[in-house]
């Protein structure tokens, strides 16, 4: 929770100085420009069952000693969602009965809710929690799926803080096959690679792709190397299952789960978080944070009505 409270008064301390940076070349990792299909996704085999005592703090994350897991497969998208699929879905979203808080912005110095540039791959950022979920039921809606969050049995489709009772009181129902956020536990599955420790060597990865330093910059944009910006999605290395990219870094992601702490080191299928509380998980760490704050175990906290330029999200579905 401190390396969270760092990171906010890190983002205000910053602003100004971040002015005086000159913009990045938003090129990808090899130079050129990337280019992507945005809805594309991963499947993650997360049916094993695992119990794994990392020793060290910053390895534990969800995954503690005592604790065994059990994860369904899911499927999590490759790319942090970007300005221009938010811009899209939310531009349908309006005409369709949808009503959101915050228009969102393109990357860290884009324009709040102004028509995506030519660039059209940064993530987008300044979205809460709230305005992600109903995001995720247009999303849904949009394509043909059955919408995730509910409240008294309706289908949530307002962000504005005069309905947070009905977002922050939301009903994830996983037996549909739209759009949704990660769990705390499917985010780091994923950042960490996959797979459970006995096949798979690379979970106790303290960053997403790498455990060393020194080639952090390969996976990921954080402090040392951004320019104190955010950069195109996928334009580093993805992880060890090709694909997800920028699980370290970045801009930090949503979660769906209220901040749970401590965690039970008992046996869990599929965890959710804690049942109510003040503030949602976000994970990965962003363009602005030094390597600790970027490792995947490191657990931040926002509150869901709460936007930031160094926030977004991906998502997941079935």
């Amino acid at each position: 929770m401190m390396r969270t409270m760092w990171f906010k008064a890190a983002l205000a301390a910053l602003l100004a100085a971040a002015l005086v940076f000159t913009a990045c070349s938003h090129s990808g990792g090899g130079g050129g420009p990337y280019t992507f299909n945005t809805g594309e996704q991963v499947t993650i085999e997360g049916s094993d069952t695992y119990a794994y005592d990392m020793s060290q703090d910053y390895y534990k994350g969800v995954f503690i000693a005592g604790r065994t897991v059990t994860l369904s497969p899911f499927t999590i998208a490759k790319y942090e969602t970007t300005y221009e699929l938010w811009y899209e879905v939310k531009t349908w979203a309006g005409s369709n009965g949808y009503t959101f808080q915050n228009p969102g912005r393109e990357g860290k110095d884009g324009t709040n809710g102004a028509v995506p540039t030519d660039a059209k791959t940064e993530p987008v950022t300044n979205v809460s929690w709230r305005d992600v979920i109903v995001w995720c039921n247009a999303y849904s809606e949009k394509s043909g799926k059955e919408p995730v969050y509910t409240y008294s049995g309706n289908v949530i489709k307002d962000s504005r803080d005069a309905n947070a009772t009905a977002c922050d009181g939301a009903v994830m129902d996983t037996s549909k096959n739209g759009y949704r956020l990660p769990t705390e536990a499917e985010w780091e599955y994923a950042a960490r690679g996959g797979g459970t420790p006995a096949t798979n060597g690379s979970f106790t990865n303290k960053w997403a792709g790498t455990d060393d330093e020194n080639s952090l910059g390969t996976y990921a944009w954080y402090a040392s190397n951004s320019d104190i910006d955010t950069h195109p999605v996928g334009s580093k290395e993805a992880n060890v299952l090709e694909g997800p990219y920028d699980m370290s870094g970045n801009v930090w992601e949503w979660c769906w789960d209220w901040y749970e702490s401590p965690l039970a080191a008992t046996a869990v299928s599929n965890p959710t978080g804690a049942t109510s509380g003040s503030d949602r998980v976000v994970r990965g760490g962003c363009w602005v944070d030094p390597a600790a704050s970027c490792a995947v175990a490191n657990r931040g906290i926002y509150g869901p009505g709460s936007i930031s330029y160094g926030l977004g999200f991906r998502v997941v579905s079935p």
